[in-house]
């Protein structure tokens, strides 16, 4: 299937035309995260061209993944590896409120940070004539919240939530302020080629919205969310028209909040057990459901495709789905082949 008729089918989807599809995500010439760039520009293309040999709705595309920590990098944090040299962290950069308030924030388009440095090698993979059609994915699109808490050592934006309140409102203001320009910065210097977030791996044209990450929901109360949460959510979602959502913990206990706040809210991504279907009923007329399975957390589902084949047997048609396989193997490829993918 052309790039073409891909976007289409996927436009087609996120318009209500089909009820689920499926994509197979391949870990071969794996270059994410990568600290080198010549490394990242060697292994790219033989990414996307094992990607286009794959069953499912699988998109050209480049993964600008420097690791969870980008966002906080632009208030001058210094990203750094644990000592199995696999995880990147960021130690915050302010230890009180105060302090994050008053700092600096560096412009998207700074040449020494990831974003500029993520768009440079776009840049030279879609001028090659073979990848002409190459689609972006941002760096780890943090939200509000969740960048706040890069910046500020978390039990202090936790505490502070109950100490000083409207200062924390105007430092997630300041935080979706800049999450704002980061996000037209992108898209503008993509040529709008914009399809999502680092995860999950569906496809969202930026002209229906923007991915990002609220991993802080699970540590929130309903009411916190709502007081903290929701009115930052809720501007992004209508800065950009609409917002897949990205949360791999339990937060099933904010869907009433988010279905009541009035955002357009297109995709959401939840993990099994952490977040049950049931929880998301309020959402399944509006949104799409992208599952993940944690196998080795729960004992009643064998498989990914299991799961899948499960939830499409005992869910409306009013439930959408887009089912990402986040591996290549015989279950995922024999999955999208049997669903017509």
């Amino acid at each position: 299937m052309t790039t073409d008729k891909l976007i289409q089918r996927a436009t087609d989807f996120w318009n209500k035309q089909e009820r689920y599809l499926v994509s197979v995500y391949s870990e071969k010439y794996q270059y994410r995260q990568c600290c080198n760039d010549q490394t990242i520009l060697e292994s790219a293309p033989g990414h996307v061209a094992h990607q286009r040999s794959l069953p499912g709705v699988n998109f050209p595309t480049f993964f600008a993944d420097f690791g969870t920590v980008t966002n906080g990098t632009f208030w001058g944090g210094k990203p750094r590896r644990d000592s199995t040299g696999e995880n990147i962290f960021l130690d915050p950069v302010a230890q009180t409120i105060d302090e994050a308030l008053a700092l600096d924030i560096m412009p998207p388009d700074h040449p020494d940070l990831d974003a500029a440095r993520a768009l440079r090698l776009f840049r030279e993979l879609r001028s090659r004539p073979e990848l002409e059609d190459l689609w972006f994915r941002t760096t780890d699109f943090q939200g509000p919240l969740n960048t706040a808490g890069l910046v500020l050592k978390e039990e202090e934006l936790f505490v502070a939530m109950y100490t000083d309140p409207g200062k924390v409102h105007a430092f997630l203001a300041k935080v979706t302020d800049f999450l704002v320009e980061l996000g037209r910065y992108f898209m503008r210097e993509s040529g709008s080629r914009v399809c999502g977030n680092i995860w999950p791996y569906t496809f969202l044209p930026c002209d229906l919205g923007l991915s990002i990450t609220e991993d802080l929901m699970p540590l929130l109360s309903p009411e916190q969310y709502r007081e903290f949460g929701i009115p930052y959510v809720k501007r992004l979602a209508d800065e950009f028209g609409s917002l897949l959502i990205h949360c791999c913990g339990p937060w099933g206990r904010h869907v009433e909040n988010l279905a009541a706040a009035g955002i357009n809210i297109c995709g959401v991504e939840f993990h099994y057990p952490f977040t049950r279907i049931e929880e998301l009923a309020p959402l399944a007329d509006t949104t799409v459901f992208v599952p993940y399975l944690m196998v080795e957390k729960q004992n009643e589902f064998k498989s990914h495709a299991e799961y899948y084949d499960h939830l499409l047997m005992t869910t409306g048609d009013n439930y959408r789905y887009w089912f990402p396989f986040y591996f290549e193997n015989g279950e995922s490829l024999q999955f999208a082949k049997d669903h017509g993918f």
